[in-house]
């Protein structure tokens, strides 16, 4: 009897059997990935004041011509400003900084799109650009971003039940002691794993510190618990970074990567902070059998792995930004990042 396997089976084995060569998108900039459990993968990229979604239905080994999502005259783009998006079954949300923070949604795989929708329920509160968005395992949608609404930068967030349509009443995650204030210009990240809790980091600037913070919201719970300082060192500096780092799951456990003086930093619970390489804007991901890493050093992207005795190689010269997402069902991690005036995506 010939052996049935599923459709989502056959496209994974099928984009692993190709020796995929990276993907190109010309005049774009600052990618995000997305990916479902049925080898599905959106790639979203601005390009001058327009927000484009691709779409790859072999796990990102090729991609369909890109559609036009919105044009928005005040798109943020660069350091970090730009979209992003989050998939759950063919419910795909965006995220944008536009003077506002807008999301974008498609109920039809990114075929059509609906919006924008403004977030932030006090205008121009999230004029500064930076935000981050998570996609729980039964769709919710969680938001946070930096908030201008006080007298210094806060962290608020909002959450979604249809995908991006409507969103809740803003809610503060975190307010800085008095007399400091969420760093300034770096980007938020949130992050949920497979029970539905929910950790947001950011950078903070207490007392001159720019160390990075987290705070976790655990399944079915309204509020954020306490939050905590991570990693042993800390940084002095009078400027910011522009550098928020990447909160990611493993398992149903938290880790964080993100970088302090120049180096990258790994935290895992209950661990030593670990020091991987000199870097800026790192960001990783993690399969069934592995966590790899990606960082920018100089002009170049170095990747290695989370294991314990990696050793850091090059990945891609001449490239910044990386954005680097799993795709479910495999060992399959999918790469994208700025070369030069374009968008390079490929599979690690």
């Amino acid at each position: 009897m010939a052996l049935r396997l599923p459709l989502s089976l056959l496209l994974l084995l099928t984009a692993a059997a190709l020796s995929a060569a990276p993907v190109e998108f010309p005049h774009a900039a600052q990618p995000q990935l997305a990916a479902t459990a049925d080898g599905r993968v959106w790639l979203a990229f601005g390009r001058d004041k327009e927000i484009f979604v691709a779409r790859s239905d072999d796990a990102g080994a090729t991609f369909a011509t890109p559609v036009r999502v919105a044009a928005l005259p005040s798109l943020l783009l660069g350091k970090r400003r730009g979209p992003r998006i989050v998939a759950s079954g063919d419910r795909i949300t965006v995220t944008a900084m536009a003077g506002e923070l807008y999301a974008l949604h498609s109920k039809d795989a990114g075929r059509t799109w609906a919006g924008p929708v403004r977030i932030n329920d006090v205008p121009r509160s999230a004029r500064e650009g930076l935000n981050g968005l998570a996609v729980a395992p039964d769709g919710h949608l969680f938001t946070t971003w930096l908030d201008l609404r006080g007298e210094r930068t806060q962290l608020f967030g909002a959450g979604s039940s249809d995908g991006g349509a409507t969103w809740s009443v803003n809610r503060l995650v975190y307010r800085a002691p008095a007399g400091s204030t969420v760093c300034e210009c770096c980007h938020p990240s949130a992050e949920f794993n497979g029970r539905g809790d929910l950790v947001v980091m950011w950078r903070n600037g207490i007392d001159g510190a720019r160390d990075m913070w987290s705070a976790t919201r655990p399944a079915g719970a309204e509020d954020f618990g306490r939050a905590a300082k991570i990693g042993e060192g800390t940084w002095i500096l009078k400027a910011c970074p522009m550098d928020g780092g990447m909160v990611f799951a493993e398992r149903n456990a938290f880790a964080t990567i993100w970088q302090r003086d120049g180096a990258v930093y790994l935290a895992r619970p209950g661990e030593p902070e670990k020091q991987l390489a000199k870097g800026v804007q790192p960001v990783a991901a993690t399969t069934a059998t592995r966590s790899l890493a990606v960082w920018q050093q100089g002009l170049d992207l170095w990747t290695a792995s989370l294991g314990a005795a990696s050793v850091p190689r090059l990945l891609a010269a001449k490239a910044r930004f990386p954005a680097l997402s799993t795709i479910p069902g495999g060992d399959h991690l999918l790469l994208a990042y700025e070369r030069g005036p374009d968008v390079i995506v490929e599979r690690l």
